[in-house]
């Protein structure tokens, strides 16, 4: 039986890639824009320890400007190779994140601080609205354990108590995903009396962000890896939240098979060739 889960029509629109880059290499700001930045207190140096203190963040056309402090705690001056920041809000929730080269922070002597000033690509903000009280942090996520536990996002709420433990039992024997990965898996299908196809995954997100879906180029295969519909659809409302996973329901409305199809096995593949 296949449940009710949202569905989205084929569009007609031209494919387009969905997911941004996590990274980009950021331009130094001049001198000038780091001495803006507000004088505060600000805690004492910690011995042997390099550490990190926000100050600001100002919205700049989609971009953030992002104000801290790097204190050096150590007797000999620190220099930066490449660094990975990340800002968070009070909830620990990631606001924005990018690498920038080492120049973009320089030298910081022995015993002191120093006033820094980065901008965030707009590809790597992923607020609109930056809350007062944020943090921003030296990014060292990876090197977390490579296995990410995903749960679902939200489930129908018209389904009954065992189907729902049915439906979590079937997300945790997907094959396991690493961090930075977007999978789509087989749920279940069904051919409608109008031969359209309805077919239902589970998509999962191991990324530290939230991922906003927009075209997509699908194709069904069937067992044999014989192709039984196609189509692009428009799903600029799926956002799927870090580490969570979804049920989407996507309907083909024509398969090219005429005679009976199987579908105890099928596939769901990502077009990326797509020319239409």
């Amino acid at each position: 039986m296949l449940l009710n889960f949202p569905k989205t029509n084929r569009g007609t629109e031209k494919d387009s890639e969905y997911l941004s880059k996590d990274i980009v290499e950021a331009n130094l700001l001049n001198q000038s824009s780091k001495e803006q930045l507000d004088e505060r207190q600000l805690p004492p140096l910690t011995e042997g320890r390099v550490a990190i203190h926000f100050t600001s963040a100002t919205p700049d056309g989609g971009a953030l400007i992002v104000g801290f402090y790097i204190s050096n705690g150590f007797s000999k001056k620190v220099k930066f190779k490449n660094i990975s920041l990340v800002l968070l809000d009070s909830n620990k929730q990631v606001l924005a994140q990018q690498s920038f080269r080492g120049e973009t922070i320089g030298v910081v002597a022995g015993r002191s601080a120093k006033a820094c000033v980065v901008r965030f690509e707009p590809d790597n903000v992923y607020v609109k609205d930056v809350p007062s009280e944020c943090e921003v942090c030296f990014d060292v996520r990876d090197k977390r354990p490579k296995k990410v536990k995903i749960g679902y996002q939200t489930l129908p709420k018209n389904i009954s108590l065992d189907q729902q433990q049915k439906l979590e039992q079937i997300l945790a024997k997907l094959p396991p995903m690493k961090h930075g990965e977007v999978d789509f898996s087989r749920l279940c299908a069904k051919v409608t009396a109008q031969n359209e196809l309805l077919a239902t995954v589970i998509i999962r997100n191991s990324m530290d962000k939230p991922i906003n879906l927009e075209k997509m180029p699908l194709i069904i295969l069937d067992a044999n890896q014989k192709e039984l519909a196609r189509g692009i659809f428009d799903v600029k409302n799926i956002i799927i939240k870090p580490y969570k996973a979804i049920l989407w329901t996507f309907k083909f409305q024509h398969i090219f098979e005429d005679s009976d199809v199987d579908l105890s096995t099928w596939h769901i593949v990502l077009n990326n060739n797509s020319s239409h």
